[in-house]
């Protein structure tokens, strides 16, 4: 046999058919997140927040992700019920910031997500600041999946979440009212006057910005 053609048989015994298979290390991985809508109860038109967090998250993300989606502080306590008549405590803080154990409360950093959330659709609410009561209602609208991972994304909005400490939502209204008509009901005396009524727009929510903050 001449020397080429060994060769080419060699090479021929080495090489694999194409099957037209894809090769499964070529696919992307995709991640699974789940996207939830949250927003104010009691207040129209209605403020709200769409964001996705990772499947496998904690309702300590979920806090952490409305209080940043909603501006809010953190300086208040918070909690999360099972929407409906008995209110079943889901979640809330954990003893370090409580000060003391709780069993009536689960501690949010060890309750998964999907515990509760077993399927889109499934609400719950969170309730913080117990003086001004501003109570959220939480839906989860969908799973998607993703080839890109994050911890969490900031999807869609409307308008700008109240002030803290404001006086919950007879105080909203109060701050609405003056940032339109300049009129304030309450009387503020000059020295009185929060330092952000002046650039506080109630129907704004500027996307883009609210993402540079809230998305990692």
């Amino acid at each position: 046999m001449h020397p080429g053609s060994r060769e080419l048989s060699t090479s021929l015994k080495q090489s694999k058919p194409d099957t037209g298979r894809v090769n499964s290390d070529m696919l992307p991985v995709m991640h699974t997140y789940l996207e939830f809508e949250v927003s104010l109860l009691d207040i129209d038109p209605r403020i709200w927040r769409r964001f996705q967090l990772g499947a496998g998250g904690t309702f300590d993300d979920l806090h952490s992700a409305i209080q940043h989606s909603f501006d809010w502080d953190g300086d208040h306590m918070w909690v999360f019920e099972a929407a409906g008549r008995h209110r079943r405590t889901l979640a809330g803080p954990g003893a370090f910031d409580l000060g003391y154990e709780s069993d009536e409360i689960p501690d949010a950093w060890d309750v998964k997500l999907t515990q509760h959330f077993r399927r889109v659709s499934m609400t719950c609410r969170y309730t913080y600041d117990f003086g001004d009561c501003w109570v959220h209602a939480v839906k989860l609208r969908r799973r998607v999946t993703n080839a890109e991972r994050f911890h969490r994304r900031l999807v869609a909005g409307s308008r700008a979440a109240p002030k803290e400490d404001s006086g919950g939502i007879g105080g909203y209204w109060r701050m609405v009212e003056m940032v339109e008509t300049g009129n304030d009901a309450g009387g503020w005396e000059p020295d009185e006057k929060p330092g952000w009524i002046d650039t506080w727009k109630p129907d704004q929510f500027d996307l883009a910005a609210e993402k540079a903050a809230f998305d990692k």
